[in-house]
Formats: C-alpha cells, sequence, structure tokens
C-alpha cells in the first residue's frame, strides 16, 4: 500500500485523477485537498479508453448519458494495513491512501459505548478535523444498533426503546458526537443494519420506531449540527428490498433513505456480482421520493462465500457504471474497505456481533479491502480508482 501512495504521489495516475492539489501541513504529511471546483484543481481527466459511461467534461458528448452531473460523493474506509492495534503512522498511512485513490467522503462510525470516555471523543474529533480540512464530506453513524446487537449499557437492555432512559442515552450520546464532531457531519446515520434486529425481535418495531423518530428530530434540531444536516435509518439492502415492516415508518422519519449494500452478508454464498442495475433499480422504487445514501458498499474476495479477487473488481466496476445514469438519486456512497481485516481484527469484529470467526459472516465482512492486510494490491482497487475519478467533479 506504501508503494502504491507513492506511485498515486509521484505520478503513476494523472494527478488530476487521483489526487488535487498537494501541499503539506504542519505534521509533514502530505494534504490532499479535494474540494470539487477548487482554482487550479483541473478535476479529473480521462482519455479515449475510458467507457463512455465516465464524464468527461464534454457537456455535448451524446454518447455519455451522465454528462449532466449530479454530486454524488465517494468515499471509502481508510481501514489501516496489518493486524491487531494499528500504529499511528499506519493510520495516517491508510488515510492518505484513500484520499489518493480519489475518495472525497468517508463514514466516521462509532458506538455510544466509545462515545463515553474522553478518549474516544479524542479520537474522533481527531478524525473528523484531519478530513474535514481536506475537505473530505463526511458522514457519522452513531451504531447504537449493528445488524441484530443493541450497544446499550445493560441497565437500558431490557427497557423499550422508546423509555426516557433509552432516549436520554441516545441525546446524550448525539451531543457527544456533535462535540466531536465539530459541525462536519452532513450526512448522520442512526444504526446499521437494523432490520435485522427488528425481523428477530418484531416486539421492538413500534418501539424502535418511536425511538428513531426522536432521535432523528434531535440531530436535525441539535445546535451543533451543520445547517443542511440530513439524517437517517440505516437499513441493509435485504431489508430494503424486501423491507421488514418498519422500513415504510423509519423511511417516513428520515431525510435520507440509508442502506448498505453487501449483498448476500451473513450468507452462506455471497450474491451475483453483476446483478447490480436491478438492485439498484429496486432501492430507488423502495425509497420513493429520497435522496440515497449507501453507507457501506462491498464484495468479498474470500472463495468460502463464493468471492474472489476476479468477482471482486467485477463487481465494483458494475456498480460504477450502473451508478452512473441514476447518479441524480445517490448522493453518497461509501465503499469498504481499503485493507482486508486480519485474523486478529476480523476475529475482534465477529465476536462484537456474535458471529464465528470461521463463519461466512467474517469471510465476508473481513475480506471487503481492495488491498490484502499487508498491503498487496488487488484487481479491484483500481476498479475503486476508475470509479472515484469518474464521480470526482458534482
Amino acid at each position: 500500500m506504501r508503494a502504491l501512495l507513492r506511485w498515486l504521489l509521484l505520478g503513476g495516475v494523472p494527478l488530476g485523477v487521483a489526487l488535487a492539489p498537494l501541499a503539506c501541513d504542519d505534521s509533514g504529511y502530505p494534504q490532499i485537498i479535494v474540494r470539487p471546483g477548487d482554482p487550479g484543481d483541473g478535476g479529473p481527466s480521462f482519455d479515449a479508453t475510458w467507457p463512455d459511461a465516465f464524464p468527461d467534461g464534454d457537456a455535448g458528448d451524446p454518447d455519455a448519458p451522465d454528462a449532466i452531473a449530479s454530486p454524488v460523493w465517494i468515499g471509502l474506509t481508510p481501514n489501516p494495513m496489518g493486524d491487531g492495534a494499528p500504529k499511528p503512522g499506519d493510520v495516517i498511512a491508510a488515510r492518505l491512501g484513500a484520499l489518493a485513490l480519489g475518495a472525497r467522503a468517508t463514514m466516521l462510525r462509532r458506538t455510544p459505548m466509545e462515545l463515553a470516555t474522553d478518549e474516544g471523543m479524542n479520537a474522533l474529533a481527531e478524525e473528523a478535523t484531519f478530513f474535514s480540512d481536506r475537505g473530505v464530506v463526511l458522514g457519522f453513524s452513531l451504531v447504537i444498533v449493528d445488524r441484530s446487537v443493541a450497544f446499550l449499557p445493560p441497565e437500558l437492555a431490557e427497557m423499550p426503546w422508546n423509555a426516557p432512559e433509552v432516549l436520554s442515552f441516545a441525546h446524550a450520546s448525539v451531543d457527544a458526537a456533535f462535540a466531536a464532531l465539530g459541525g462536519a457531519a452532513q450526512f448522520v446515520v442512526l444504526g446499521r443494519d437494523v432490520d435485522i434486529r427488528l425481523a428477530a425481535r418484531p416486539d421492538e418495531r413500534a418501539a424502535f420506531e418511536l425511538f428513531a423518530s426522536d432521535v432523528l428530530d434531535y440531530v436535525r434540531a441539535h445546535p451543533l449540527a451543520a445547517p443542511d444536516i440530513r439524517a437517517g435509518v440505516g437499513f441493509s439492502f435485504e431489508g430494503v428490498s424486501a423491507p421488514d415492516p418498519s422500513f415504510l415508518p423509519l423511511l417516513d422519519a428520515s431525510d435520507v433513505a440509508v442502506a448498505s449494500y453487501l449483498p448476500g452478508l451473513g450468507g452462506a454464498e455471497a450474491g451475483p456480482p453483476s446483478d447490480i442495475s436491478a438492485h439498484a433499480d429496486t432501492i430507488l422504487a423502495r425509497a420513493a421520493d429520497k435522496a440515497l445514501v449507501l453507507e457501506s458498499v462491498g464484495y468479498p474476495s474470500s472463495s468460502v462465500v463464493g468471492g474472489s479477487e476476479e468477482k471482486q473488481a467485477l463487481f465494483l466496476e458494475t456498480f460504477f457504471n450502473a451508478l452512473a445514469p441514476r447518479r441524480d438519486r445517490f448522493v453518497f456512497v461509501n465503499v469498504e474497505g481499503l485493507h482486508d481485516l486480519g485474523s486478529v481484527r476480523c476475529g475482534e469484529r465477529a465476536a462484537v456481533l456474535g458471529e464465528p470467526v470461521d463463519g461466512p459472516y467474517a469471510a465476508y465482512a473481513c475480506s471487503l479491502g481492495l488491498f490484502t492486510e499487508q498491503g498487496q494490491e488487488k484487481a479491484s482497487w483500481k476498479a475503486f480508482l476508475n470509479g472515484a475519478a469518474a464521480f470526482a467533479s458534482p
């Protein structure tokens, strides 16, 4: 990964495609300024070998159906290479690597427990400042639910979602998040794949709907929120395409429709890597008139769930091609992630959700990276680079 970063910075890819102008901040690290339209930015450059579906700046080209461009912020989760607790240098390298690949957005995620300590608050503030200072559009996910698991203190775990104590706890978590974010987040997501839990615990649906409506209102009215903030409840692709009965009430309470797009996650086999156009149309239909945030997009390279590096690259190529003619509805897309998870990190991730480390969930979720855990490139890194460049100018 470090070799790739040097290659991108020193000209292996035209700087107009991969990077905005470079400067150095006080730390000595390159400062990658990615605000679209900055003077001297030049925007993305393309040559005649690129697919016509990728915009080339010529609004009169009849072969470019998306020449009239709508903003789509393309993000990438910059999880560092290696295993175990990452070193600070690896964290910085991963962030810069994501920006060098063309990411102009990222989704920051925290559980309420992580926001309950000074260390957690300081870490979120540092991360948000790093990205916002470089013009990166931020989304923030308050992971109070992740699939079937609720992240609540033990004394609140058995209370209804709309109990005053639970609402107060959620409000305090929002307060802490906004204090750290400093108004930088443009999108806020409540929960991740919440339909998984609601399907398993249908008795919680009504209370969760009241809870979510209250917390989203609290987010929008918060004095530290960005003026144009948009908030929504996070569903899985399966929960959107074959929605849980709570989907429509929660969509009504949201400013944007939010979903992850990890087809087949948790099952024995990953979904087909090229059915994306049909899936995108299904999501659009279910979202009604709402703009869409895809807070997590990816495909596994693990053969345990039927994936491969070739299928992963095909998935991303097909995804970006399908996104181009539908870009007027998608406002924020975050790809998972920069590196695969090593055995320790993978085990930690699986354990948090009560999944076996040798099961299909772990095989899928831990092989989503564009690079291996050691930083070796997979075919998907270039698919992301090309796709991000295609959407570099709103």
